[in-house]
């Protein structure tokens, strides 16, 4: 006599419980996903993380000539390929980019303005200043998310990340020149 469906089913499901083969298998695809999200984003926060630092300092060192008055003719365009140049990370098409915003204070005390988080919005400008002028440079770069998760968390948006360095300085005195000093 033949059993019945539900019978033979009942049985499959029994062999299906007691069988062990292929389990490893099975709690790996369960877990490989998460584990590879947590690890991949882990490793994208530590190279955003290490982009901003190297980008604070590319800044710094790419400053030095207009603490020092060599660059009173300088562009925001040859800044940032100069720039540039100087950055490890350089996310994407680096000079396309990456912008530049550098304005004269009065005082160290007073406000420059909120970073503008829209990269579209910004505009690149360089007002070089004279001797002992307080400077403020910022340097804004456009950050592609590999993990679109976490670019609202890190403050983004859109799958893109603006990243900003911010350096204040005074210039030095270098005394007045006649017109524009170029670049080398």
């Amino acid at each position: 006599m033949r059993p019945t469906r539900t019978e033979a089913l009942g049985k499959l499901l029994r062999r299906f419980k007691n069988e062990r083969k292929g389990s490893t298998a099975i709690e790996f695809a369960f877990i490989i996903v998460p584990f590879l999200m947590l690890t991949l984003g882990t490793l994208e926060v530590a190279l955003i993380h290490l982009s901003r630092s190297s980008m604070a300092d590319a800044l710094e060192k790419n400053s030095r000539q207009i603490m020092t008055g060599q660059a009173q003719c300088l562009t925001p365009e040859k800044y940032i390929s100069d720039l540039c140049e100087k950055l490890s990370f350089a996310n994407g098409d680096c000079i396309a980019n990456t912008k530049v915003v550098m304005q004269e204070l009065t005082s160290f005390t007073d406000s420059p303005g909120a970073d503008e988080q829209n990269f579209d919005a910004i505009n690149s400008r360089m007002t070089n200043g004279s001797e002992n002028s307080i400077m403020v440079l910022r340097a804004y770069h456009r950050w592609n998310v590999m993990f679109p998760i976490l670019d609202k968390a890190l403050g983004g948006d859109n799958g893109e990340l603006v990243l900003i360095s911010n350096l204040a300085f005074r210039n030095e005195p270098f005394g007045t020149s006649g017109g524009c000093v170029p670049t080398p």
